[in-house]
């Protein structure tokens, strides 16, 4: 038996107990919304903001972490979705979403700006919820939920 299998198992059973592919799904949809509404608030914000000591929401750092926390999440959930349910269309709304949050990061200013990470926010929101139902009414992911203590 190879003993990287064997650990990398271990870490998925032990990693089962506490996340959920629902609870992932959830956090990175929420994560994503929280991006499209940061994207859209900010214009409106970004003079009030110092006035009450959160002035590094409108910071280029904080829009990364924002952005990558999201996408990070959204990869790893649905790549994990894809094996399993065999569905892409999830991935192709992931794609998408970060196809309008790349075009707004590198090339776009002004409302084209806002608008394209507000609309990758949401569609990367949409991206796992769209993954949700894929493993909601998969029989692959059912059956591995059926031992679950949860």
């Amino acid at each position: 038996m190879d003993r990287s299998i064997t650990i990398h198992t271990i870490l998925g059973k032990k990693l089962k107990k506490y996340f959920s592919q629902e609870l992932v799904d959830n956090t990175g949809a929420c994560l994503s919304f929280a991006c499209a509404i940061h994207c859209m608030a900010m214009p409106l914000l970004v003079t009030i903001l110092p006035l009450i000591g959160l002035s590094f929401l409108a910071s280029e750092p904080a829009e990364l972490a924002i952005i990558g926390g999201a996408v990070v999440i959204a990869l790893g959930s649905i790549v994990w979705g894809v094996r399993h349910h065999r569905s892409w269309r999830a991935f192709l709304v992931l794609v998408v979403a970060l196809a309008f949050i790349s075009t707004a990061h590198i090339a776009a200013e002004g409302i084209y700006e806002v608008a394209l990470h507000s609309a990758g926010g949401i569609l990367l929101a949409s991206a796992h919820l769209v993954n949700r139902h894929l493993c909601k009414t998969c029989p692959v992911c059912k059956d591995e939920h059926v031992g679950d203590s949860h």
